[in-house]
Order: C-alpha cells, then structure tokens, then sequence
C-alpha cells in the first residue's frame, strides 16, 4: 500500500492518542466527576478506536467513509473538550509544577489530536 497524506494523518492521530492516553494515566484527575469522566472516555475508548482503524487502514480493510467521518467529528470534539477540562484543571498550580506541567501538556496534545482528527475528516470526506 502507497503511503499517502491520510497514511500519515492516520499515524499522527495513533501516536498523538497513545501518547495522551499514557499521560493521562500519569495525570489522573480533573475539576469534576464529570471532566473525569469525559477525559478519561475519550483516551482510552479513542486509543482503541485509532487502533482499530490504523490496522484496518494499513491492511486494506478500513471502515466505512461515513463511520470514519463519525469518528473523526467525535474525535475532534471530545479531544478539544478533554483539552479543555485538563487546561483548566492545571493551570495555576503551585504545589508541584512537574505534575502541573506534565497536564499541560496532556492538554496541548489533546487539542493537537482534535485538529487533527479535522484534518482527518477533511481527508476522507474529501477521498473517493
């Protein structure tokens, strides 16, 4: 298979939610239940959701055009929302600026991964 523009896209958004999800485990916490709750839904149901669509990709087996344009929308939106919860979870800490530091840049990666799941979009909406 030739290695194309949605390849590399694909394989930016597996390393970007493993990466945020290994973090996330690091930093576990959030303002309320609710931020918790979605936070950690997101890493790890979209860590095995990017998986999942990475292999069948690769091997030529991919999801349907609308189910994958589902999941790019989804993606996006959660990934921006869980950047959100933990940018405003770890901004002002003073105790220990390592742990603080560390969900800041689970936040940063979080809203990288969500425009990327855009670009996603806008590649397989616009495949034929």
């Amino acid at each position: 298979m030739a290695i194309s523009r949605l390849t590399i896209v694909k394989l930016a958004e597996l390393i970007l939610a493993v990466a945020c999800a290994f973090i996330h485990y690091q930093t576990f916490e959030a303002e309320t239940s609710f931020a918790l709750f979605v936070v950690t839904s997101t890493f790890g149901g979209f860590a095995i959701v990017v998986i999942g669509v990475f292999i069948g990709y690769i091997t030529g087996n991919s999801v349907n055009r609308n189910v994958d344009l589902f999941f790019c929308v989804a993606g996006a939106i959660l990934y921006i929302l869980s950047g959100v919860f933990s940018y405003q979870r770890f901004t002002g800490w003073t105790f220990n600026k390592g742990h603080a530091n560390l969900g800041l840049t689970k936040a940063t990666l979080s809203v990288i991964q969500g425009i990327v799941f855009v670009v996603d979009g806008f590649f397989t909406f616009k495949a034929e």
